[in-house]
């Protein structure tokens, strides 16, 4: 048996050992007098060795394994590859092996510890294609019992791709595309089967129905971010060749929805076996594979067809009037609406909603809402009360009809003016302007804070004499009732924007230590969302 080069066993993995960990199945959890019990997990249960041998490139066989959580330390364990079944047309390059044992050094797993290692192989010259046979791992340990496994070998590979679908720029809402997908396969071996799939973002949908495609939705879609996408997954049953390209025997259509904007759909293939079972009935055509020339220079097995579509979203903005006296804590709250017709789902954007807001001259901004942080000039910063700018994220996706509202409790300074205003604009959270939003006449409004000589009760105000900032004379619904009723709370230190009051954060400390005990801050965020009917 020829040499063998040993990596691994490293205190921490290379990324393609610790992609696998999650896959690792622990034992039952073990009481600290129990011996541990650990499971070696191969990177892949199946290998192809190119044919001939690519210079620099080897196949590799690879494993992971985890100390089991909740249980003792697994002492001198020594992971080993049996390549017997193997050797006779397989090369392991590197260190030497003993009677066709190669094996990584000893050590100890703590429990929770993830560990793992790779060594390369190579099909031998001359080596038939299609050639199989099985390499053994297992370990030994001095207190711990391991679960082996195996990993069979083919001499040759299948390598299939598809050809990158360009992006579309300017797709018209309620149109439909036609996905141009073709497979191929640049390797040495024949794919038996092919499995498709495809995921749309919520925008897009499938226009036609295959009975061998399974339809669903999935959140695991890495670049969806957990959000919940479309998805069909086809098993096409035509062989594919070396060397050779193949179209969809029938159109896959795309839908574009009447409220699409920044839209993608994802998609992959993968190389499997015909025997891998049919999807559930379905009504409609069998797609299938039709023979289509050689495979293209660009290809790849997964990637995401960029849908940009030529659609607007008209975000309306609403502020508030509040009367106050000095001393006394008012709310004022923006309004956002999205108008429509398109929603903004920025999963394939950076384009997200903001709201930039201005506090009143002669007012503190005490309480801001989760979704609003200090606004820079040039950025956000903390979540952080005193400010006299923030910016507000309208989360994604924002839909039509939809209303998201935005409370700042502000208290009015000794020495305000009587009439105070801050604007309050619609951009994004860069604080550029929002291009797919064109209706520019309802982006920008006002908080307008009246300071009264009132001697009611701190903190109240007088909601008769609340109007909208944008002058109709409109009842406001965001003064103190409206606080009353669950303003959301907020952390930080309370800076003034106006004349000087005692700080908060002080007259805190001097209560604290009369009282000679101590201060807890108890921090709630609360988020008033509401779809659905014409902004207040």
């Amino acid at each position: 048996m020829s040499s063998v080069r040993l990596r691994g066993w490293p205190a921490v993995l290379t990324a393609a050992a610790v992609t696998l960990l999650p896959a690792v199945v622990a034992a039952p959890t073990a009481h600290a007098e129990d011996a541990p019990a650990l499971t070696l997990v191969p990177n892949h249960s199946k290998v192809g060795l190119p044919q001939p041998a690519v210079r620099g490139d080897s196949s590799q066989i690879g494993w992971g394994m985890a100390g089991e959580a909740g249980g003792s330390t697994a002492k001198d364990v020594v992971v080993k590859v049996d390549v017997s079944g193997i050797s006779g047309f397989a090369d392991v390059t590197g260190l030497s092996c003993v009677d066709d044992i190669c094996s990584w050094p000893s050590r100890d797993i703590a429990p929770g510890e993830s560990t793992g290692g790779i060594v390369d192989v190579n099909a031998k010259p001359g080596a038939a294609l299609g050639t199989k046979g099985t390499a053994r791992l297992f370990a030994t340990s001095s207190n711990a019992t391991v679960a082996e496994t195996t990993v069979e070998l083919t001499v040759g590979a299948v390598d299939l791709g598809i050809a990158r679908i360009p992006d579309t720029k300017d797709a018209a809402p309620g149109s439909t595309l036609a996905a141009p997908i073709t497979v191929s396969n640049s390797g040495s071996l024949t794919a038996d089967a092919v499995t498709l799939s495809l995921a749309a973002t919520p925008g897009l949908g499938f226009a036609q129905k295959f009975s061998n495609c399974t339809y669903g939705k999935s959140t695991d879609i890495p670049s969806a971010h957990g959000h919940a996408l479309d998805t069909a997954v086809c098993h096409l049953t035509t062989p594919v060749e070396p060397g050779k390209a193949y179209r969809l025997s029938s159109e896959v259509g795309i839908e574009v929805d009447p409220t699409a904007l920044y839209e993608f759909v994802d998609y992959q293939v993968e190389a499997v076996s015909s025997s891998v079972p049919k999807a559930a009935a379905t009504d409609g055509p069998v797609l299938s594979l039709v023979e289509n020339g050689t495979p293209p220079v660009v290809r790849t097995d997964h990637a995401q067809w960029r849908i940009d579509v030529d659609n607007t979203a008209d975000i309306a903005l609403t502020g508030s009037t509040a009367n106050a006296a000095p001393g006394d804590e008012t709310v004022l709250t923006a309004k956002v609406r999205n108008n429509g017709p398109a929603t903004f789902n920025l999963l394939n954007s950076d384009a997200q909603v903001g709201v930039l807001v201005e506090i009143p001259k002669g007012t503190t901004a005490v309480k801001i809402p989760s979704e609003c942080d200090v606004w820079t000039g040039g950025g956000m910063d903390e979540h952080t009360p005193g400010a006299p700018e923030y910016m507000c994220e309208v989360e994604s996706p924002f839909t039509v009809g939809e209303t998201v509202e935005l409370p700042f409790t502000v208290k009015v300074e000794q020495g305000a003016p009587a009439t105070a205003s801050g604007d309050i604009a619609v951009t994004t959270v860069w604080g550029t302007k929002l291009s797919a939003d064109t209706d520019k006449a309802n982006d920008t409004a006002k908080f307008t804070v009246k300071t009264t000589t009132s001697t009611a009760t701190p903190g109240s105000a007088d909601p008769s004499s609340d109007v909208d900032a944008d002058g109709t004379g409109a009842p406001a619904s965001d003064g103190p009732a409206a606080a009353a009723t669950g303003t959301p709370n907020a952390s930080g230190t309370m800076a003034s924007t106006g004349s000087g009051s005692t700080p908060a954060i002080a007259a805190a400390a001097a209560l604290a230590l009369v009282a000679g005990g101590a201060i807890t801050l108890v921090v709630r965020r609360r988020r008033s969302r509401t779809g659905g009917g014409a902004a207040a």
